[in-house]
């Protein structure tokens, strides 16, 4: 019986590997020219790093966590998302240090949540994510919106349509959740069972529901707009003016509050295309406080997250990985033809130099028709005649030119044709 993969798993062949390592360059670039540094973050954390920073009443804590007991009894989780992870390792490496420091990070890798896989979401998935900390002024918030934007622009989303929405604070936020509930308490058999069950300790997943009923309930619901205290209006209407500042066009969406108990103030989302219901690429927001709820010190802090997977569906074949055929393809035939073989191919690769050679004994008729198709540029030829008189023939696959040249002298030659070849004197 043929063992597949986990369902909601999937592998990442060759031919599209190209694409995600393009991407990963394009978004360093990026992340370089916006002074961030890259963190690698483990794979999984103690299970409380999750709960503390995620939320115990989010639908990853409670539904979607692949949470296991190692040897020692400890509880583990496989890291559902980057930002609480990323927040233990600032206050575990004292990153905050020195007082007032600001600190912007960015991180690549895998994530797993146990959801019903469908177009755009896996168990196991791929997400680029930033986070700055240090920094509370709304300068801040535009300019890591800009940053996520430019990215993806960068990347092949040229259309995008970016929302945002600012969940209040401290001060603010419990007064709109007073008022939700109270509004939600008249609406309770409308909800979903899920929704029922957590609406009065969590009325902001109500809103983040997708279910049809939810959505029907939460149509007419009071907005957070009605309940800003005076800092957080002066603050969103701030970020307002810099995303305009940069030319950032953005929609406001008062509905939206993202899936995750840490946000406050300004948060956000870029949407794509052709991605049915699962079409949100990439969004985040400000968590102020979930440093110190951690066991940090206060430290201001914003960030995002793109996932991976659906980016690359919606650039689709736009986005293009470096050209990964070989410089030269090495053609021979016979016993000792196949030896120089071998050793010159062990010396171009020294050099720096794609190199192929078929290590089997098949016409050098048919080995010249792979090297054609191969994309390579220089193909070296070791025939019978050609190791009788110690040379090799070198040819030009792009001008169909060749010269013959002294074995000795074969990874001057090689390199002398690519050189004129780039050069376009060739």
């Amino acid at each position: 019986m043929v063992i597949k993969a986990v369902k909601g798993v999937k592998d990442i062949l060759p031919g599209d590997t190209a694409k995600w390592r393009m991407l990963e360059k394009k978004a360093r670039s990026v992340f370089r020219r916006f002074g961030y540094r890259e963190i690698v973050l483990p794979i999984f954390e103690k299970s409380e790093v999750f709960i503390k920073g995620v939320g115990e009443t989010t639908d990853i804590v409670q539904k979607e966590m692949y949470t296991f007991a190692d040897q020692g009894n400890e509880s583990l989780t496989l890291r559902p998302e980057g930002t609480a992870s990323c927040v233990r390792a600032y206050i575990e490496h004292s990153m905050y240090h020195p007082q007032g420091a600001v600190t912007p990070l960015f991180y690549f890798g895998p994530m797993f949540r146990r959801e019903r896989p469908q177009k755009g979401r896996f168990r196991q998935f791929f997400q680029i994510g930033a986070e700055l900390f240090g920094i509370g002024e709304p300068t801040a918030d535009a300019e890591v919106i800009h940053l996520l934007t430019l990215l993806l622009k960068e990347a092949g989303i040229k259309e995008q349509k970016l929302f945002i929405n600012s969940l209040g604070c401290g001060d603010c936020r419990p007064e709109f959740k007073k008022g939700l509930v109270e509004y939600l308490s008249g609406k309770k058999e409308s909800l979903c069972d899920n929704c029922k069950e957590r609406y009065k300790a969590n009325p902001l997943r109500v809103i983040d529901c997708k279910s049809e009923s939810c959505a029907k309930v939460i149509a007419d619901a009071p907005t957070i707009d009605k309940y800003w205290c005076g800092d957080c209006r002066t603050h969103f209407t701030s970020v307002r003016e810099n995303l305009k500042t940069l030319g950032l066009e953005f929609e406001l969406n008062l509905k939206m509050v993202r899936g995750l108990d840490y946000y406050n103030r300004t948060v956000f989302e870029v949407i794509g295309e052709n991605l049915g219901a699962q079409n949100s690429i990439a969004g985040g927001g400000r968590y102020d406080s979930l440093v110190k709820d951690s066991g940090g010190p206060s430290v201001p802090a914003i960030g995002f997250a793109i996932g991976v997977e659906r980016l690359i569906s919606s650039i689709g074949d736009s986005l293009k990985g470096e050209d990964e055929s070989p410089d030269v393809y090495i053609v021979h035939q016979g016993k000792d033809a196949l030896a120089q073989a071998f050793k010159i191919a062990g010396g171009l690769r020294e050099l720096g130099i794609k190199t192929a050679c078929l290590y089997k004994q098949t016409s050098i008729k048919k080995q010249i028709a792979n090297a054609g198709k191969s994309g390579a540029g220089v193909c070296v030829i070791l025939g019978e005649n050609e190791i009788s008189r110690n040379i090799a023939t070198v040819k030009d696959l792009s001008t169909g030119e060749q010269e013959e040249c002294p074995l000795s002298k074969i990874n001057d030659a090689v390199k002398a044709l690519r050189i004129k070849r780039w050069s376009g004197k060739g």
